[in-house]
């Protein structure tokens, strides 16, 4: 089909925004967060602080700041684990199918040491089908689904400090005064 240089699947998708449209659907824009800026409690060459950060800024209106004095807001990443189960073998007795795990306890604190978001945790799962016959590619299939992981468990986390309510900073605010 051809509708006036269209091609159907332009068309379609066309169409398919129209009625999102219509229905009220709209792409989320910046999340609100209860302090207008954080410290990210990570080494600074961490490239889970630097993923951390892009969607904080991406997200939300908050700035990262690089010194902790500054920060109305304490990110502190806790601990970070990954593991693996295996979920089936093959004829040969050989694992075929792994779960992979990757999970991340955290927690956000106010300068002052009062917790906004108190220990929690996150985490992220996938399949890995192994290929006996590539093992090198095993290995990197494996290290892209960990950064999947990583990104959707960072995802979840920038979610969750969404989430702190304007009281909750006023309260731990003045509960050290």
């Amino acid at each position: 089909m051809n509708y006036k240089g269209l091609t159907r699947r332009s068309f379609i998708l066309g169409l398919s925004a129209l009625g999102l449209t219509g229905c009220g659907w709209h792409l989320r824009g910046k999340q609100n967060v209860p302090f207008k800026t954080i410290y990210i409690a990570l080494g600074e060459n961490s490239a889970v602080r630097a993923t951390i950060r892009r969607n904080l800024e991406a997200q939300t209106e908050v700035k990262v700041v690089n010194d902790r004095k500054e920060a109305e807001a304490i990110f502190e990443l806790l601990g970070q684990s990954r593991g693996s189960n295996v979920l089936a073998y093959n004829t040969d007795g050989r694992a075929r199918i792994y779960s992979l795990r990757l999970t991340n306890t955290f927690r956000v604190v106010l300068q002052n040491g009062v917790e906004l978001l108190p220990t929690t945790t996150v985490s992220a799962t996938r399949e890995l089908i192994r290929d006996e016959s590539d093992e090198n590619g095993r290995a990197n299939q494996e290290r892209l689904l960990y950064e999947e992981m990583e990104q959707s468990c960072i995802h979840q986390m920038v979610s969750r400090m969404t989430h702190i309510s304007e009281e909750a900073v006023r309260k731990g605010m003045h509960e050290l005064e």
